[in-house]
C-alpha cells in the first residue's frame, strides 16, 4: 500500500514534452519516477525488484489515478 505520494516538479511545463516527478513511499521504501503521455517510468531502485504485495500493475494504476486527481486540483 502506497504510504506517501507527492509530485515534486513538473519538467518542461506546458510543453509538449512536459513530464511529472513523482515520489511515494510503498512497505516503507521510497521510490522515484517520471510519468509522461500516461507511463510510469522507474528510477532505481524499481518496485518490481522487491517483494511487496501489491503489484507493479496494482501499483502504476494507483500512480496514474494519484497523478489525475494532483492535475485536477
Amino acid at each position: 500500500m502506497i504510504e506517501k505520494f507527492n509530485v515534486r516538479k513538473e519538467i518542461f511545463e506546458d510543453t509538449p514534452n512536459e513530464t511529472l516527478h513523482f515520489e511515494l513511499t510503498l512497505d516503507s521504501k521510497e521510490y522515484q519516477g517520471h510519468y509522461k503521455e500516461n507511463e510510469v517510468s522507474w528510477f532505481q531502485m524499481q518496485p518490481d525488484q522487491e517483494n511487496h504485495e501489491m503489484k507493479l500493475e496494482d501499483l502504476e494504476v494507483e500512480v496514474k489515478k494519484r497523478i489525475k486527481e494532483w492535475k485536477e486540483d
